[in-house]
């Protein structure tokens, strides 16, 4: 996909005035017109490191993983002999915004040639370069290139071919410096912020704990499901999706937070004679039969008290009919996520080719702790209440860390307008 780095292409202009003493410039004026080369296979028992796109975090914006071979192993991509400084931008992707800065340590290392490599001249500081990379404006201009096409990269020309926003030297380091100090604070904040959600996370689980091996808990008779229920457990219809078809049936990502979300969902050609008995049913609660996570598998949702619309259940869930005068559907829900329950599942799941399933007969036979009903209504009544708050703070936290993951655009829009 890489043109000749001499290749002069048009790039887009942006239409922002330009402040007093900036010109705008294409990268290619003001970057190294062409990258040094080496074959890593001239010397097959050296070793090296190489920096390949899974070597960047597009996240970091950091080479975060350079692979470390011998010179006989090289892939023929290997080619690009990198320094402290350059720019490396991702062709592949572009919206992915894969791109680094080049540390001290891989000064003289090979960068694969899904890179496009920007060496910056004197007067333009690779500091500076490496935020423009970034830059939310830039990131589009270079998507736009790869709309519609089959593979989705650009050219070495289409990158050096955008349009600059340059100030002096001086004023390139002053916007580097606090750009620098101002995404260091933003990191801070985020990881303040992604701590904040990972404790808020592991609420519920934390508060289930508490539930179910407390002394009293332990004191609860431990009844086989198969005890406790109204009908036998019965798995769903197997059909694959049919567009237009009249009937619906959920897909296995109607599991979620210990309710179904009736909107996962497919259409399906099936005769009422074979849709009789999968519809879903309000007094019921579902489990995930098989998966290819241990610990996805036994996963299970309560259906919702009223169903707007009828809708089937497939094969790969169970429907359990509990008899709700032995155990409350609340209690169901929070015990069924119970370390203990969760445990029993898990080691009476069998694998197959990398599938984990739980038949019926297993299932049938795991036991749950069940106090009185009156007991189960007040343990489900807290656990309500602990859950809701829980989930308060979890999207209280998710919206702050989006919040945050926010501002770093919005300080590079106005480092390149010359607002800092």
């Amino acid at each position: 996909m890489n043109t000749p780095a001499t290749e002069r292409l048009p790039g887009v202009v942006s239409t922002r005035p330009l402040p007093h003493g900036w010109r705008s410039v294409q990268l290619s004026d003001v970057c190294e017109e062409s990258i040094p080369t080496r074959d890593p296979r001239d010397s097959p028992t050296d070793t090296f490191r190489y920096v390949d796109i899974t070597s960047v975090s597009n996240v970091s914006k950091r080479i975060v993983s350079p692979k470390t071979m011998l010179g006989k192993d090289s892939p023929s991509r290997a080619r690009q002999v990198i320094r402290t400084g350059d720019v490396l931008v991702s062709t592949t992707r572009p919206n992915l915004n894969a791109v680094a800065l080049v540390p001290t340590e891989l000064d003289g290392e090979i960068a694969s040639t899904g890179f496009c490599v920007l060496r910056a001249k004197t007067g333009l500081d690779p500091g500076y370069l490496f935020g423009f990379v970034q830059m939310g404006e830039t990131v589009r201009n270079l998507s736009d290139l790869v709309k519609g096409a089959l593979y989705p990269a650009v050219t070495d020309a289409q990158v050096r071919a955008q349009w600059l926003p340059l100030p002096e030297l001086l004023e390139q380091r002053r916007i580097v410096d606090v750009l620098a100090a101002q995404i260091a604070a933003v990191e801070r904040a985020r990881a303040a912020a992604e701590a904040q959600l990972e404790a808020a996370k592991a609420l519920p689980a934390a508060y289930r704990r508490a539930a179910f091996t407390s002394a009293e808990a332990q004191r609860w008779a431990r009844v086989r499901l198969c005890d406790l229920l109204l009908e036998p457990l019965r798995t769903g219809i197997s059909k694959p999706a049919r567009p237009g078809a009249d009937k619906e049936c959920l897909t296995l990502s109607a599991i979620r937070g210990g309710f179904l979300e009736l909107s996962a969902k497919k259409t399906v050609g099936v005769t009422d004679e074979e849709a009789n008995g999968t519809w879903v049913r309000a007094d019921a609660f579902y489990v995930v039969r098989g998966n290819g996570r241990l610990s996805l598998v036994g996963r299970g949702a309560l259906a919702p008290r009223v169903m707007p619309v009828p809708v089937l259940y497939p094969d790969l869930l169970i429907q359990v009919i509990p008899d709700t005068q032995a155990i409350t559907l609340g209690y169901l829900r929070h015990v069924w996520e119970s370390e203990e329950v969760r445990a029993d599942v898990e080691r009476r799941a069998r694998t197959s080719a990398g599938i984990f399933k739980i038949n019926q007969a297993n299932l049938a036979e795991v036991r749950v702790p069940l106090p009185d009903r009156e007991e189960q209504e007040r343990v489900a009544a807290r656990l309500d209440r602990q859950l809701a708050k829980s989930d308060e703070v979890r999207k209280s936290a998710e919206e702050r860390l989006a919040a945050i993951n926010n501002v770093p655009a919005a300080l590079l829009r106005r480092a390149f307008s010359g607002e800092l």
